[in-house]
């Protein structure tokens, strides 16, 4: 049951980053790159989960899991901040 579970989060995670993908190709608004990469990014993280259950280790994920969510939240206040300043300038947050 558990393999069955792992191949699911590896299904689950390369539609997700399929998706994310074709938003940050197909989008020209800032707000939607940013959440297209945040789904590449955390489509990575559940790659790396399903990865590793498979082959049966389990801490080397939940280490790997620690330093991602930190350097998630560090991109995502950066991203954010990088949003704002291009509005205060532009007035507008289409990408030209």
């Amino acid at each position: 049951m558990d393999t069955l579970v792992s191949y699911y989060g590896l299904v689950v995670g390369a539609i997700l980053i399929i998706i994310g993908i074709y938003g940050l190709l197909n989008s020209k608004n800032l707000v939607r790159i940013l959440l297209s990469s945040e789904i590449i990014f955390n489509s990575a993280i559940l790659l790396v989960f399903s990865g590793f259950s498979l082959l049966g280790r389990i801490y080397i994920p939940i280490v790997f899991s620690i330093f991602a969510v930190s350097m998630a939240l560090v991109e995502a206040v950066v991203a954010f901040a990088a949003i704002f300043l291009y509005y205060r300038n532009k007035k507008s947050l289409e990408v030209e």
